[in-house]
C-alpha cells in the first residue's frame, strides 16, 4: 500500500495539532498526581474567614506543594474572564467592569461581568461580581456573588448558593531535604454562603459538581507553574457563535424524541448529541459555500451506522442517503423517504454523484473516502469530503499499526495519514476539532483541487493495490448468524451426547 513514511509528519504545518513537550507534560502529571482532597459534605464545617460575622461553608480543600499565591490569582483571571471553563451551559462571558490595578493598590479587585447562557430562549441571563481580596498575611479569596433580587432568580447553571469563593492559604512552613531545597506548602479550598442550612449538598449531583470544582481548582493551580500549552484549536472553519446557534436550535427540533424513543441498546444521550453536534456543524460548513443559497449540496454517508446524521440532514432540507454493511433497529423508525441502504461497498470500484461524501466514524471505509472522491472527479464529478475517522485502518482493510513517537497519540498520527492520502489524491486539506463527546473528534475536510498526471497515478496505483489487497469486513449480522450456527451446533452435541448416556 502506499509508503506512510513516506509522508510528511511535520506537526508544525497544522494549527491545533497536539504535539507536546513531553517533559513538561510528565511534571504536569507528577503535579497532579499529588491531589488528595478532602470533603466535608456530610458534616458542616463553619468558618468566619472575612471576619464580618458572615457564616460561610467549606465544602473541599486539598493540600499543594510549591505553588505560589501568583499561580492561583493566574488560574482566577483565567476563570473570570472565561467562566463557561467552569459552568459548562454558560456559552461566554461579558466583562462590564475590571478594576485589575486595585489588587496590588488596596489587596482588592472587583469585577462585574454578565454570564450568557448557550439556551438563549430558556435560560436567563446571569450578573455577577468577583471579588479577590488579601485576608490576612497568607490567605487569598476570589467571592463569585450573585447579583438576583430574589434566590429563586437563579438560572439552573449556576450553584444555588448566596455566594461560593475559591480560596488559596499559604503556608509559612517549608520541608527542608535531606539533600538540599525545600517544600513549600498550601492548601486550596471551595467554600460557599448557603441560602438554607444543607441546602448545597442536599443531592449526590450537587456533591459532584463542588468535587469537580475542587479538581479542576487543584489541577489548574498545582500545574500553572508549567505553563498553559493549548492543545487543540477549535472554530477553525465554523465559527464559535454561529455553530452554537445551529446546535440549539436542531438539539430543540430533535433531541428529545431520539433520546426518549431510541430502540437501540446504546447510550441514546450520547449518540443523540453526538450526531446534532456534527450535523450542525456540517450544514454550517456548507452554508458558507457562495452557491449554498441557490441550491443545497447533496450528500452520502457512508458508514453511515443508526442513520441519524442521514435523517438529520435530510429533515434540514438536505437530499442524501446512508450506507452500511447491515441495517439497525432504529432505522425502522425513521420517515418513509429516509434512503439507508444496507449493502457491502467495494471500495476501489464505487464512484458517487454527489456534492459530499461524509465519513463519519467510518472505520475501514475512512482511507478510501479520499481515494472514491478522486475518482468520482475522475468521472466528472468534483465530491468534497468530510471525514472523522476513528479505529485506525489501511487501505487493505486491516487494523494500523504505528511506531511510538513522543508528543503524538496512534489517533493523531492517523489523522495525518488520512490526510497525507487526501493531499497526494489532489485535495486541499483542512482540519477542525469538533465540540463532540468523543475523544475521536478531528473532522477532517477535503475539497477538490487542480488534478494532476501526479494526483492521477497515486490515485491509479491506490486503486489497483485495493483490488489486489482489500478483503471487506464481514458483516455484524452474517457474525451473528455464525455465531448462531455454533450455538445450535453446541446444543446438538450436547443432546446427542445426553440421549446416549440415559440409552439402554
Amino acid at each position: 500500500m502506499a509508503d506512510r513514511k513516506a509522508f510528511d509528519l511535520d506537526a508544525d504545518q497544522h494549527p491545533g495539532v497536539e504535539a507536546t513537550n513531553t517533559k513538561t507534560e510528565a511534571l504536569r502529571l507528577a503535579a497532579f498526581a499529588k491531589y488528595k482532597p478532602k470533603y466535608h459534605f456530610q458534616e458542616t464545617k463553619a468558618a468566619d474567614i472575612f471576619k464580618n460575622g458572615e457564616e460561610w461553608r467549606v465544602l473541599a480543600e486539598a493540600d499543594l506543594e510549591n505553588t505560589e499565591e501568583c499561580h492561583f490569582l493566574s488560574v482566577m483571571d483565567k476563570w473570570i474572564h472565561e467562566a463557561e471553563l467552569i459552568i459548562p451551559p454558560v456559552e461566554r462571558t461579558e466583562i462590564l467592569d475590571d478594576d485589575v490595578s486595585a489588587l496590588d493598590h488596596d489587596g482588592t479587585r472587583r469585577v462585574r461581568r454578565i454570564l450568557h447562557p448557550k439556551r438563549k430562549t430558556k435560560d436567563a441571563v446571569l450578573e455577577e461580581y468577583v471579588v479577590i481580596s488579601k485576608v490576612g498575611n497568607d490567605s487569598m479569596y476570589a467571592r463569585f456573588i450573585p447579583k438576583v433580587s430574589d434566590p429563586s432568580a437563579i438560572p439552573f447553571y449556576y450553584p444555588r448558593v448566596s455566594e461560593f469563593a475559591f480560596g488559596f492559604v499559604a503556608s509559612e512552613n517549608t520541608e527542608q531535604h535531606r539533600y538540599g531545597g525545600e517544600t513549600t506548602r498550601g492548601r486550596l479550598v471551595v467554600l460557599v454562603r448557603e441560602q438554607s442550612h444543607g441546602s448545597t449538598t442536599a443531592t449526590k449531583k450537587q456533591c459532584l459538581i463542588w468535587q469537580d470544582l475542587i479538581k479542576r481548582l487543584y489541577k489548574w493551580t498545582a500545574t500553572e507553574k508549567f505553563g498553559y500549552q493549548k492543545r487543540v484549536i477549535h472554530d477553525v472553519l465554523v465559527g464559535y457563535d454561529k455553530y452554537a446557534e445551529k446546535y440549539q436550535d436542531l438539539k430543540a427540533k430533535y433531541a428529545k424524541k431520539w433520546v426518549d424513543n431510541w430502540p437501540e441498546q446504546t447510550d441514546p444521550r450520547k449518540f443523540v448529541y453526538e450526531d446534532i453536534a456534527i450535523a450542525s456543524w456540517i450544514i454550517c460548513l456548507w452554508e458558507q459555500d457562495p452557491e449554498y443559497w441557490l441550491r443545497k449540496p447533496c450528500f452520502v454517508d457512508l458508514g453511515c451506522g443508526n442513520g441519524l446524521l442521514v435523517h438529520l440532514l435530510n429533515s434540514e432540507g438536505f437530499s442524501g442517503y446512508g450506507v452500511d454493511q447491515s441495517a439497525r433497529k432504529v432505522w425502522k423508525s425513521f420517515d418513509n423517504g429516509i434512503d439507508l441502504r444496507a449493502e457491502t461497498l467495494v471500495p476501489h470500484e464505487f464512484v458517487i454523484d454527489v456534492d459530499w461524501i461524509i465519513g463519519n466514524h467510518a472505520d475501514e471505509l475512512v482511507p478510501w473516502i479520499p481515494v472514491i472522491a478522486a475518482r468520482s472527479r475522475s468521472s466528472g464529478l468534483s465530491p468534497g469530503f468530510i471525514a472523522i475517522p476513528c479505529c485506525p485502518h489501511d487501505l487493505s482493510g486491516k487494523k494500523m499499526a504505528f511506531p511510538a513517537s513522543a508528543g503524538q497519540s496512534k489517533y493523531q498520527l492517523y489523522v495525518r495519514y488520512i490526510e497525507e492520502l487526501a493531499r497526494k489524491s489532489g485535495f486541499s486539506v483542512q482540519r477542525e476539532f469538533l465540540r463532540i463527546p468523543s475523544t475521536k473528534n478531528v473532522a477532517i475536510v477535503g475539497r477538490c483541487q487542480a488534478q494532476t498526471q501526479e494526483t492521477s497515478m497515486f490515485v491509479e496505483e491506490l486503486t489497483l493495490k485495493g483490488e489486489q489487497e482489500f478483503v471487506a469486513r464481514v458483516p455484524d449480522s452474517v457474525k451473528n448468524e455464525m455465531r448462531m450456527e455454533k450455538i445450535r451446533q453446541r446444543q446438538q452435541k450436547e443432546h446427542k451426547l445426553s440421549v446416549g448416556k440415559y440409552s439402554f
